[in-house]
């Protein structure tokens, strides 16, 4: 009775684990690198590994952030709520827009690229290659991502015991190509990679553009913080997930750009990465291709509902606080912000439809860099409320490094990615006139 009255007023059931929790972050992140990894060994060779390094700096940075943040705020929102409570409702508003912008693209993305997995692996076994031809493709991908709207609906319970399957599916997947497959190859290949020169082996503007869409491979962690109101003992399970996710995702991402780096990528190869590195492995090659296929159509999906439920979750907690209409924080009898969850279904819907005929590697390099830019917007409002939120001195000095890196990574994306700066400069144009709009002062 207590619980309906609860959820009635609006609040949301705590109903997520610790395994839980990392499945929401590590499906975000983890699928990253199923389409990130060859984009950034086209363009970065045998110096990926230091490209995902770099990356990954700015990574351990922003992870310990929330970390600190979820921990001693374990609310809905993120990025957004922490800004909202350290420097107002501008700036609130504008890394809940950022946030926004990163997961409907999330879902898009994700969900397009999980029907080309599948697509790829029914031509492969059954010869079966309609699913990859329009309208198909955009009809079953809306399908798919109508489908993780609707399991939203149900439940958080249901829809992260959906992620908490495929995660552990592809942790395993992940040790046979990486670990065991890995291990076969450079048995039979031997291991000869040396450090590169810059400049010389990889020219500096690939290396950099490299780095950038190494950062989008890292994309995902604050997914955790999203479910933080949902979460069993918020306060100590959240910052857990946290470190362990960066932890796994690290060492995923890592070993499959030493893998990927002892070979040339062409473009085909660039499309699905750890189908090319199954490949790769001596004897038991092809047969793993298709499991990596299977895991890709998997995991991607998986990463598709952390979007929805990311992006839900931010939008609740935007209304929460008067930053977005009302009805979008309204609560159903399961405990889920359902007509968040309805509308930003049908946004990726529409995202689908407008961008399939675009599915390529250009597209996936726009997709990318405004995955990034959304993402990285948050990240520096995630950072600068931890110096302002924290009175011990480790913190803020944390806060300060995880800002500048973020900053750094922010002027990057803006040199080398004139479409996506163009793009999500209107996205936030649009997002502030919204926000004056509603905030102007009344005259009477």
């Amino acid at each position: 009775m207590q619980e309906e009255e609860n959820v009635s007023q609006g609040d949301l059931r705590r109903e997520v684990s610790l395994f839980g929790a990392f499945s929401i972050g590590y499906a975000d992140v983890g699928a990253d690198i199923y389409i990130t990894l060859g984009l950034v060994a086209l363009y970065a060779g045998v110096a990926t590994p230091l490209a995902l390094i770099i990356a990954g700096i700015v990574y351990v940075l922003v992870g310990s952030v929330y970390a600190k943040l979820s921990g001693r705020y374990p609310y809905a929102g993120g990025a957004q709520f922490y800004a909202q409570r350290a420097l107002g409702p501008m700036h609130g508003f504008i890394a809940g827009w950022g946030l926004m912008l990163d997961y409907t693209i999330d879902i898009a993305l994700f969900v397009l690229a999980s029907v080309g997995y599948l697509g790829y692996l029914l031509k492969a076994t059954l010869g079966f290659g309609l699913l990859l031809v329009n309208p198909y493709y955009a009809f079953v991908s809306a399908l798919f991502v109508g489908f993780l709207g609707f399991l939203n609906i149900l439940g958080i319970r249901e829809s992260v015991s959906l992620n908490k399957l495929f995660v552990a599916l592809d942790l395993a997947t992940l040790f046979l190509v990486l670990g065991v497959g890995g291990s076969i190859y450079f048995f039979f290949n031997g291991f000869s990679w040396k450090p590169p020169s810059i400049g010389q082996d990889v020219p500096v503007g690939n290396f950099l553009y490299a780095v950038t869409i190494a950062m989008a491979s890292y994309v995902g962690v604050e997914a955790i913080s999203q479910a933080a109101e949902e979460t069993s003992n918020a306060s100590k399970t959240v910052p857990k997930a946290t470190y362990l996710t960066i932890s796994l995702t690290l060492l995923v991402a890592l070993a499959g750009a030493f893998f990927i780096a002892s070979s040339p990528v062409n473009n085909d190869e660039a499309l699905h990465p750890f189908a090319g590195l199954a490949l790769k492995v001596p004897i038991i090659g092809t047969l793993l291709a298709l499991w990596v296929g299977l895991m890709g159509f998997l995991i991607n999906l998986a990463s598709a509902n952390s979007g929805v439920i990311g992006v839900s979750r931010v939008a609740y907690s935007m209304a929460r606080t008067g930053l977005l209409p009302e009805g979008f924080r309204r609560i159903s009898r399961r405990g889920v912000p359902y007509i968040s969850v309805a509308v930003f279904t049908i946004i990726a819907i529409g995202l689908i439809i407008v961008n399939v005929f675009s599915t390529s590697l250009h597209l996936l390099e726009l997709v990318a860099s405004l995955y990034n830019f959304g993402a990285i917007v948050a990240y520096i409002y995630a950072s600068i409320s931890l110096v302002k939120l924290s009175a011990n001195r480790q913190e803020k000095l944390l806060g300060i490094l995880a800002t500048v890196a973020c900053i750094f990574m922010l002027t990057l994306l803006v040199l080398l990615h004139p479409e996506g700066r163009i793009l999500a400069l209107l996205w936030f144009l649009v997002g502030l006139t919204l926000y004056f709009l509603k905030h102007r002062p009344v005259h009477k």
